[in-house]
């Protein structure tokens, strides 16, 4: 987001509207799609390569590696998570690198949550920290954010279909404008969020 607000391609919420329709457009194929394979209990260590591979930007790569870990480390003080546990453990034997969006995945399945529910909430956390982002940067009305969050979110239910319904071999598909903003963002002069 700080990329977007610095090129003033996201400068108000007209504009802010328009990124988060596109970038929930990206979803079923790139993080929603793997959380949706991990929860429906695909190989998860071929998701993970498959994920490091997706993920050109080295931000976005070690973004969710690091969210990945402090949600591993939040989750095991919570309880005992089968596939969470098993996820950690290649981890930390170097075979997985560790992604945050197949941790969710995995604990909507540990957790025995609807899949769509569980895919729909993470889809809506994903817009709500975009959102959160824009406003603080932007900088603009909390309304503003809101009203904009609230139109996207009447698209989740479609990109959680689509998610479900993405053949593993789209996953990491879509997304360059995305991929070109983040590698932009490594080398911006000044930086609030890592991407």
């Amino acid at each position: 987001m700080d990329t977007y607000t610095q090129k003033e391609i996201v400068k108000d919420k007209n504009s802010l509207e328009r990124f988060l329709t596109a970038y929930i457009y990206t979803l079923p194929t790139n993080d929603l799609g793997f959380a949706a394979k991990a929860a429906s209990d695909y190989d998860f260590s071929m998701l993970d390569e498959l994920c490091t591979a997706s993920k050109s930007p080295y931000e976005l790569r070690n973004g969710s590696e690091k969210l990945c870990a402090r949600f591993l480390k939040a989750e095991k003080m919570l309880g005992e998570f089968q596939r969470l546990e098993r996820y950690f453990a290649k981890i930390s034997s170097g075979e997985c690198l560790g992604h945050h969006c197949i941790a969710v995945g995995l604990f909507i399945a540990d957790t025995n949550t609807d899949i769509m529910t569980g895919l729909e909430m993470y889809c809506y956390s994903l817009l709500s920290s975009m959102v959160n982002h824009a406003v603080k940067l932007v900088p603009l009305r909390q309304l503003d954010g809101q009203a904009a969050l609230s139109d996207a979110m009447k698209l989740i239910p479609n990109a959680a279909e689509k998610a479900m319904s993405s053949p593993e071999d789209e996953l990491g598909i879509s997304g360059f404008g995305f991929d070109l903003r983040s590698m932009e963002h490594e080398k911006l002069y000044s930086r609030i969020y890592i991407s």
